[in-house]
């Protein structure tokens, strides 16, 4: 702007006259010569005007971003503040956490180390506990272990043997015989727990281990013998009640039938404890009645 004022007053003050002018011009051009000098003074006031508005408005544009740089760099060092005391804060509160969680795991370790212990007393005190029932066990049995529950009476090998061997073994088989399964299993607990005892090697050295296994030994080769004697009582059972049985038969010969069993029961000797079989009918009868059981049970309960 201050070039094109300063171009128009090089344009309005160049000096010459053109060819055709009048002296009349000229002297007016003179005369506004003190103008042009005024419009120049104003034309470098209004530059300067202008020159200090710009500076004013870069001063200002300056102090703005000051002001901004200012005002970022003060939230900067607020977030900062803030952030290191946020970390200050987590720091004290994961130290806190930790001396809680140490002084937990003091206490549980502690709790452990205590329950350890009382499993520990337990144990001891079952132990201790266990090994008196057993010695208290071994006292009782002392005098019953090498000594048989039953009594087994063998036959004589002559011929003049005495019946009342014959008679004790079916007295015997007969009273078995009447026992409910209830009471057999009943007497089956009571020998096993009698004779089967807990076996503890442990607290056991080479030597101790010897004798228990001796002593089993020698426990199982006297059941192994008891159990040979109850098989032969059995076998000499089933023959005395045979034997029994074919003696009624011929002495019921002619008599009522049915009066006496004349035939050996095989089912009761499979079975223990059932009823004995009672007979209905005679031989006679059941070759040559033809009725049915129907016609037979309408007879009989007229």
């Amino acid at each position: 702007m201050a070039d094109e004022w300063k171009k128009n007053l090089r344009h309005v003050s160049s000096p010459g006259h053109e060819e055709g002018h009048s002296p009349r011009r000229s002297v007016r051009s003179r005369s506004s010569e003190p103008n042009e000098e005024e419009q120049k003074w104003e034309a470098e006031k209004l530059i300067e005007e202008t020159r200090r508005k710009r500076e004013e408005e870069d001063l200002r544009c300056l102090a703005e971003t000051e002001e901004l740089n200012r005002l970022e760099m003060q939230k900067c060092e607020a977030d900062l503040r803030e952030l290191r005391e946020r970390q200050e804060r987590r720091k004290q509160e994961r130290a806190e956490e930790e001396k809680r969680l140490a002084e937990k795991k003091k206490a549980e370790e502690r709790k452990r180390r205590e329950e350890e212990e009382e499993r520990r007393r337990i144990k001891r005190e079952e132990m201790e506990r266990r090994r008196q029932a057993e010695e208290k066990r071994k006292m009782e049995a002392e005098e019953m272990v090498n000594k048989p529950n039953f009594i087994v009476n063998r036959r004589s090998t002559s011929e003049n043997h005495d019946e009342s061997d014959d008679m004790g073994n079916v007295v015997r088989a007969k009273e078995d015989m009447s026992k409910s399964k209830e009471q057999l299993e009943e007497e089956k607990r009571a020998i096993l727990k009698q004779r089967i005892e807990p076996l503890s090697i442990e607290s056991l050295n080479i030597e101790q281990l010897i004798a228990k296994a001796k002593e089993i030994h020698q426990k199982i080769y006297n059941l192994e013998s008891e159990k040979y004697d109850l098989e032969e009582r059995f076998k000499r059972q089933q023959y005395d009640m045979m034997e029994l049985a074919e003696r009624a038969r011929q002495m019921n010969k002619g008599k009522k039938k049915g009066a006496v069993q004349t035939e050996h029961d095989k089912l009761a000797d499979k079975y223990s404890g059932i009823p004995p079989k009672v007979p209905l009918a005679s031989k006679y009868e059941k070759n040559l009645d033809r009725r049915s059981f129907a016609d037979k049970l309408k007879m009989f309960s007229k």
